[in-house]
């Protein structure tokens, strides 16, 4: 494609001048401009202390993990809100005599009882159960994650809006969540027919520690040039 003439301007621009072009290009997805107006600028040299890029890193990832909690903060508020209003409706959601309910902090259903068969309290109650196992098991790994480089997990989330809201979640998350157990239970019981057995959880708080740790490392080596 060929250049607009104002292109072979575009090294007589000011930083800022170039950077809210930059940005405009952006938003039209135009990455041909973005890549001329940024080429067009001068280089910058500087120094940094040798920790800058792991600080630079933590900085860049804290916020991203933080983002991801509150998401799964509001889908574990909604699910509660969700079982809230199924048991101020009553009707079928009542549990059939003799059943079981479920434990909110085992975990343990009946295991010959399928999902289509439960009252829809019970099935309203283990989403709830299950979305507190998920935030449950992201904060525990980003906590695994900073106790392994000696950092206060929430050193950067303690002013941002939000973190009270995170912190009541995880407060209730501890009395009404799914143990590993009683997941594992609940995934087998929503598989289609016909699918294999789940014998394994995917989300572990020691596999997201170790995604973190992944991202953290290669946002070091690209801080550090």
């Amino acid at each position: 494609m060929k250049a607009p003439p104002l292109a072979k301007k575009y090294d007589c621009l000011t930083a800022e001048e170039r950077f809210r072009l930059i940005m405009a290009a952006a938003g039209r997805c135009d990455e041909t401009e973005q890549d001329r107006l940024i080429r067009a600028g001068s280089r910058i040299t500087c120094s940094m202390p040798d920790s800058a890029p792991y600080s630079y890193a933590f900085n860049t990832l804290a916020p991203h993990v933080f983002i991801d909690l509150l998401e799964e903060t509001a889908r574990y508020y909604d699910a509660i809100r969700r079982l809230e209003d199924v048991e101020r409706e009553g009707g079928d959601d009542e549990a059939r005599p003799g059943q079981d309910e479920p434990d909110l902090e085992a975990g343990e259903e009946p295991e010959d009882d399928p999902d289509g068969d439960r009252p829809v309290r019970n099935r309203y109650m283990d989403l709830a159960l299950a979305s507190g196992y998920v935030l449950k098991t992201k904060a525990e790994a980003w906590k695994l994650f900073c106790e392994r480089w000696n950092i206060p997990p929430f050193l950067l989330w303690e002013k941002l809006p939000g973190f009270d809201r995170l912190q009541r979640a995880l407060e209730l998350a501890e009395k009404v969540a799914f143990v590993p157990k009683g997941f594992l239970r609940w995934l087998n019981r929503i598989q289609p027919a016909g699918e294999p057995e789940v014998t394994e959880i995917s989300l572990t708080a020691e596999g997201e520690a170790e995604a973190h740790e992944k991202a953290f490392q290669q946002l070091v080596q690209w801080w550090s040039g």
